[in-house]
């Protein structure tokens, strides 16, 4: 975790060290880490991307989801009317009572959301080959291209053929052929392939 900061909001003690807006019923606060760490989602439209990357991802996505509900919280039961009760303090993503609760899923749409979309795909794609130890995933519009990198990397291709057979060889076709082989997934709109 970052380092804790305090300041004061509206006469209010408040606590900076996450880098999502969180509101509560009493005042919104901005929460603001000079060391916090930002991870990318690891698809890539335009190549290819390691299972466990997108597995990172998603664990990325949950700490940032715990952190942000452990301050939600603690606002909370700070700043919370008398007689509301206390919400517990969870250890784990698992353990978050209320990942549903309006309050809190307004602060951080954004991540849910996307930590929604990448579990919904990571569920997606889980029966099929290796993925926890790691699985390429193509992007279907650079299928072709794979598929020649592939066919040369396996030796099926001497590298520098002639132009004119490079040039003429159906690397399209080549592509349809070996998607037998692959299954297929949808990430916001964008098809990826991953070997069966």
């Amino acid at each position: 975790m970052g380092q804790r900061r305090v300041g004061i909001i509206n006469g209010n003690r408040i606590k900076f060290n996450n880098p999502l807006t969180i509101l509560t019923s009493k005042i919104p606060y901005l929460y603001i880490s000079q060391t916090t760490e930002i991870m990318n989602n690891p698809l890539d439209s335009t190549g290819v991307t390691d299972t466990r990357d997108l597995i990172e991802y998603k664990e990325y996505l949950e700490s940032e989801i715990l952190e942000a509900y452990i301050e939600w919280a603690e606002n909370h039961n700070d700043f919370k009317d008398e007689g509301d009760i206390d919400l517990q303090i969870p250890d784990t993503f698992e353990e978050i009572e209320f990942l549903a609760e309006e309050a809190f899923t307004m602060t951080c749409e954004d991540i849910t959301s996307e930590y929604d979309a990448i579990e919904d795909f990571c569920n997606e794609l889980e029966g099929y080959g290796d993925f926890e130890h790691g699985e390429t995933l193509i992007a279907e519009d650079y299928f072709e291209e794979y598929a020649e990198e592939l066919t040369k990397d396996c030796g099926y291709i001497r590298d520098n053929l002639p132009s004119y057979i490079e040039n003429n060889i159906d690397w399209e076709g080549v592509a349809d052929d070996l998607k037998l082989d692959y299954t297929e997934a949808y990430f916001e709109g964008i098809a990826y392939l991953m070997r069966v």
